[in-house]
């Protein structure tokens, strides 16, 4: 079963900030589900497991769920990305000094591994998924076709690594801390959850890691009760009108930049396609929020300024500093032109 959620129009431009309540909205989706009961009539929450790229959306998005009540969405699990807007140290670290002002040291978070893919398709254990699955040899070096699309320094890694350099700053540092050959694996952690029981997965970033789960794992699909996944953009047509009042194919649809390199793709599933393609064609139940749904869900002045205003909580404080960041050195003037 595949669901899509979107709207009858596809904005030319997405904007980190919106992506940032699309991330939000993605977990909101899922309160609209029943609880789960067991055979006894004992509700049991939504055990969750996340998939990461740890891009400033992603971390808002791990706030909302941190927040919520454990007997009804109970966080497993983080899996990261590497193959993203983060690398996989930086990536580690943030995540755990959330967790840590969070209180929840208990949750593991992988990563990569030095596992590879052999010449002829065999899949070694805990396999890195540093690049897409068409291009994963046995090195986790080398930049993927893909990854370029990102930029390294300014408006990319560099300043998702640090999160524009407030992270240091501002969050308190436990006692967990990145460390190579020793990190666990994205592929253990995510076999140890799963296996565990039922689990509801979030994909955040490209989905390299899951897919390779799927791939190396198939008695274990039946305990996934459910993907939501962000990212793709379905829609070609935008808010604009013809001469007859019917709505008109947009030239760009998708949020590659500059756009005019790829006017339709959208980073997350663009990130390596196969592995998308696994992970949609896997038989489990699928939800796609793609880049359409984020006309409805807009960050106007109004809600800007309101945010501002409520800083109530040491995280409300983090994520509105990161926004506040975004809105002066990546968009400017346009942070608010589709919120009217």
């Amino acid at each position: 079963m595949l669901d899509f959620v979107w709207n009858n129009g596809v904005q030319r431009f997405l904007s980190k900030s919106q992506r940032v309540i699309l991330a939000v909205a993605m977990i909101g989706s899922l309160g609209a589900l029943i609880i789960l009961v067991d055979p006894d009539g004992v509700s049991q929450p939504h055990r969750i497991l996340v998939d990461t790229d740890v891009d400033t959306d992603d971390v808002f998005a791990l706030f909302y769920l941190l927040k919520q009540d454990t007997t009804r969405f109970d966080l497993q699990a983080i899996t990261v990305n590497a193959n993203g807007w983060s690398e996989a140290g930086h990536a580690i670290n943030h995540i755990y000094d959330i967790l840590f002002m969070m209180g929840r040291d208990d949750i593991p978070v992988g990563v990569g591994g030095e596992g590879g893919i052999l010449p002829n398709g065999t899949i070694l254990p805990n396999v890195g998924g540093y690049q897409p699955i068409i291009d994963q040899g046995m090195s986790t070096a080398g930049e993927c076709r893909y990854r370029q699309a990102i930029p390294v320094a300014h408006r990319g890694r560099l300043d998702v690594n640090s999160n524009y350099g407030i992270r240091k700053a501002f969050l308190p540092q436990g006692g967990r801390r990145y460390t190579p050959l020793k990190q666990p694996t994205a592929q253990q952690v995510m076999i140890d959850t799963i296996s565990s029981g039922p689990t509801t997965v979030f994909l955040m970033g490209a989905h390299t890691n899951f897919a390779i789960f799927l791939m190396t794992n198939p008695h274990l699909k039946k305990n996934v009760n459910h993907i939501y996944a962000m990212g793709g953009s379905v829609r070609s047509n935008c808010l604009k009108k013809d001469g007859s009042g019917n709505s008109i194919e947009c030239a760009d649809i998708g949020n590659l930049y500059p756009q005019d390199s790829n006017p339709y793709a959208e980073f997350n599933i663009f990130s390596d396609p196969f592995a998308a393609y696994k992970v949609l064609h896997s038989g489990i139940p699928f939800t796609l929020i793609p880049l359409d749904a984020t006309n409805t869900i807009p960050v106007s002045k109004s809600f800007f300024m309101e945010f501002e205003r409520r800083q109530d909580t040491y995280e409300a404080k983090y994520c509105f500093q990161a926004l506040k960041i975004i809105r002066y050195t990546w968009l400017g003037g346009i942070f608010y032109e589709t919120s009217n």
